[in-house]
């Protein structure tokens, strides 16, 4: 999703072309920052420089789709020091799912004037989200559609609040930095697996966070099923339940709409402490048996050893994510 407010999925509707990523990447959640750099080398993407360093305490705020900054001074304070020595003009950021979610979309033809779009997209997502869509910023980008889908185009909207995300690219732009792709985590490690799906196959990827996992679904270099599922204060046994059933109904709505499209292959991106019980999971309710992701699932040539591939992929996917 790129951050500007001109809706991105424009470039594709106006059939313009993609541009290539910035090679620089940041990636933020409530803890800490990390950067990444990375470039072509001949054997895959070289990681060359990286850097993490935990937050100031309260620099962001909380909340179901994290919070404004109660004072934005601190973070500006912060990432001046954190980007000290480094050139960068341009650069992605990753976010959390938690923070930049996702849904799909039926419509119609969309007006060409941006104030119109934006009020459809805005009545769109207010139909299926419980969140007040004023105070969201709201991109979308045209996906294939569904087989016997009602209208004719269906969108992927990626959504977060428009504060924080302002109060975000104000503080880059105040180091130097123009912010110009915003994506998640999800959809930057499905961009980080690229290169190991057969284009044709149907491929699953389950992301595992400390609040909250997500089931996608990938084809053709798109996302098809995209849930997000916050956990619930719960027992083991109930977390179990649940997740169970949310991968079968999946799994039921997948089978409903695309009868004929068998999963191939089906990838874990999980904590090491958890890895064995999603694995177990994974492996009982899904057609085929999960991959736990590591290193060799990624082009890399070279890597930074003080981060793991769990943080190492969503930075490595924003810089080979094509921005639209």
């Amino acid at each position: 999703m790129r951050s500007t407010k001109s809706p991105s999925w424009i470039d594709r509707l106006l059939g313009t072309h993609p541009t290539l990523p910035p090679p620089h990447v940041f990636a933020l959640d409530a803890q800490e920052l990390r950067y990444g750099s990375f470039h072509h080398g001949a054997q895959g993407y070289v990681f060359e420089a990286s850097r993490r360093q935990p937050l100031p305490a309260e620099a962001i705020g909380s909340g179901v789709l994290g919070g404004a900054m109660p004072e934005p001074r601190v973070f500006w304070e912060f990432l001046r020091n954190f980007v000290e020595g480094l050139t960068i003009r341009e650069a992605s950021l990753v976010l959390p799912d938690s923070w930049l979610r996702l849904a799909f979309t039926e419509t119609s033809e969309l007006p060409r004037k941006t104030r119109a779009r934006d009020e459809v997209l805005r009545w769109k997502l207010k139909h299926l989200v419980p969140f007040r869509v004023e105070d969201l910023r709201i991109s979308a980008i045209e996906v294939t559609p569904f087989p016997e889908q009602e209208e004719p185009y269906r969108l992927l909207l990626g959504f977060a609040l428009e504060t924080l995300v302002s109060q975000l690219e104000e503080a880059f732009s105040g180091v130097g930095i123009e912010i110009g792709q915003l994506t998640n985590t999800t959809l930057a490690l499905l961009a980080s697996l690229e290169h190991t799906v057969a284009d044709d196959d149907l491929a699953a990827l389950v992301m595992v966070q400390d609040d909250a996992f997500t089931l996608s679904y990938r084809y053709r270099g798109e996302p098809l099923i995209y849930r997000y599922k916050a956990f619930a204060e719960e027992a083991d046994r109930d977390q179990a339940l649940a997740v169970r059933r949310n991968l079968r109904l999946t799994t039921t709505y997948l089978h409903q709409h695309f009868p004929e499209l068998p999963l191939r292959r089906s990838f874990l991106a999980a904590p090491p402490e958890s890895e064995s019980r999603w694995l177990e999971w994974l492996y009982d309710e899904l057609e085929v048996a999960p991959e736990p992701l590591a290193y060799e699932h990624f082009p890399l040539a070279r890597t930074q050893i003080d981060l793991t591939w769990l943080e190492t992929a969503p930075l490595l996917g924003a810089a080979s994510l094509e921005v639209m």
